[in-house]
Formats: C-alpha cells, sequence, structure tokens
C-alpha cells in the first residue's frame, strides 16, 4: 500500500469547500485544516452497521469524497495526507499513542497524526481527532492556541483546553516516518475488539464556526464557546440529525443492538 496514487485533487477540495492552495506555506495547510473537520465528520457509523473498514486510497477516496461520508482517524488523516501530498506538501505519517502521567506508553499506532513541513516550517496536522483540530499545531514545545506541545528526547506529547478552561492529556507520538499499511493491524483492532472505543461508542462530530457538533451514543451534544447543551435522542431522530447536520446517509441501514 502506498501514499502515492494519484486522487482527485480538485473533487476533494470541493468535498471541503476550500480552494486549491497556491503554495506550500503555513497559511495554505492552515486554510485546508481549518475546512475540512467542518466539511467531513470524524465517524464511526460503519463499524455498528458491520461494514468492513479500508485502508485503500481508492476506497478511502470513495467513500469520503464520492458517498461524502466521514471516518476515524486513520481514514481521515490517511486520505488527508494524500491530498497534502498532491498539493505539494511533504508529509510524514506518525504513530500516536496514549502517554500516561507516570510516561508510560501505550500500544503503538492507537492514533495517526500528520507531520506536515511547510515553507514556514514543520507542523502537526490532524483532521481525524473527533473534531477538536481546527488548525496546524507548529511542532514546536509551548503553548500554541488551545494546545500545549511537549518533548523529551523523541517523544513528544500534547495537552488539549478543554470548552471548560481545564488542560487534558493528549496523545503522545515520535516522529519515525510511517506507512499506512502499518496502521491496518490497530485499525482491524479497534473496529472488531469488544475493549475498543469504537465499538463501545458510536459517535459522529463536527466543528462549527464557535465550537462542535457531535452525536454520541445518541446524546446530541452542542459546544459553542464555553456553553454546552444536549439532549437524548431517539433512534429515528439520531438518524434524521445524521442527515441533517452531519450529511451521513446510512441508506435505512439498522446498526447493531447494544452499539
Amino acid at each position: 500500500m502506498t501514499l502515492d496514487p494519484t486522487i482527485d485533487a480538485d473533487a476533494y477540495l470541493a468535498r471541503i469547500g476550500a480552494d486549491r492552495p497556491r503554495g506550500t506555506t503555513r497559511a495554505d495547510l492552515a486554510a485546508l485544516h481549518a475546512a475540512h473537520p467542518r466539511a467531513v465528520p470524524f465517524e464511526d457509523y460503519d463499524i455498528h452497521l458491520g461494514v468492513p473498514l479500508s485502508l485503500d486510497p481508492d476506497r478511502l477516496f470513495d467513500k469520503i469524497v464520492t458517498r461524502r461520508r466521514g471516518g476515524f482517524c486513520y481514514e481521515l488523516n490517511g486520505l488527508f495526507a494524500i491530498l497534502l501530498r498532491e498539493l505539494g506538501f511533504d508529509v510524514t505519517l506518525c504513530s500516536a499513542f496514549e502517554v500516561g502521567p507516570d510516561g508510560g506508553r501505550g500500544p503503538d499506532f492507537e492514533h495517526l497524526r500528520l507531520l506536515v513541513r511547510t515553507d514556514d516550517g514543520p507542523f502537526l496536522a490532524d483532521v481525524g481527532n473527533g473534531a477538536s483540530w481546527t488548525e496546524p499545531v507548529p511542532l514546536e514545545p509551548g503553548t500554541h492556541g488551545g494546545t500545549q506541545v511537549h518533548r523529551d528526547g523523541e517523544l513528544w506529547w500534547a495537552f488539549r483546553r478543554t470548552h471548560e478552561g481545564h488542560w487534558e492529556r493528549e496523545w503522545g507520538w515520535t516522529l519515525r516516518p510511517r506507512e499506512l499499511a502499518e496502521f491496518l493491524p490497530r485499525c482491524r483492532y479497534q473496529e472488531n475488539d469488544p475493549r475498543s472505543h469504537f465499538v463501545n461508542r458510536r459517535l459522529a462530530a463536527l466543528a462549527t464556526a464557535n465550537g462542535r457538533i457531535s452525536v454520541v451514543n445518541g446524546v446530541l451534544k452542542q459546544t459553542e464557546g464555553d456553553r454546552q447543551t444536549e439532549r437524548t435522542l431517539d433512534p429515528e431522530e439520531e438518524r434524521a440529525v445524521l442527515a441533517d447536520r452531519f450529511g451521513i446517509d446510512l441508506g435505512g441501514r439498522e446498526w447493531k443492538t447494544g452499539s
């Protein structure tokens, strides 16, 4: 599997509502990054419909661009990396993992994060992080808006500021280059293992102009600044919200009982 296939970049750009960038600057990357999580939902409904996931670039393009669905980190960041390379950016796929307070590391390939080298320096990109990252983050220790970046040797990790204003520990990663195929075994775990968060939680999330909207196990949550509202949806309402607010058409298929 390779990250160098030719894709229809113009169709992808139309999908996210972004113009073709003129170059490979920080501003060019930021415009693409901001548009993506507002247009393409972070979602895992195929897992709950029993539809096998694929990291094949052609199938990712068909799902996300042609059929206008979303996906989770391996799918969204995997395809975004292909687009960025098509547009001239230098992109490295990085394996991300949990880091405990004592520095202990969880399994590799738990999350896919991108390192993008622009004309203005290296930045982290992540359009598959639950619609919580809406802009690239400098690969530099320090506080960058709502993200804190830390480094200890080869180990990098981050904290994210929640809408309540608290700092919450996020992913760790190294800069070792990876290939998309290396993430496939962990993708299979995420979609099939009973211990997987995704098996136990159906969800969809989009960034908005001032916050985020999500459906998690039938609970609709909307965040605007520091204000959050939520309400429980019945299955019919959930389907309607998925279609109307997230553009997710399940085609009349039922998710598995208990999901």
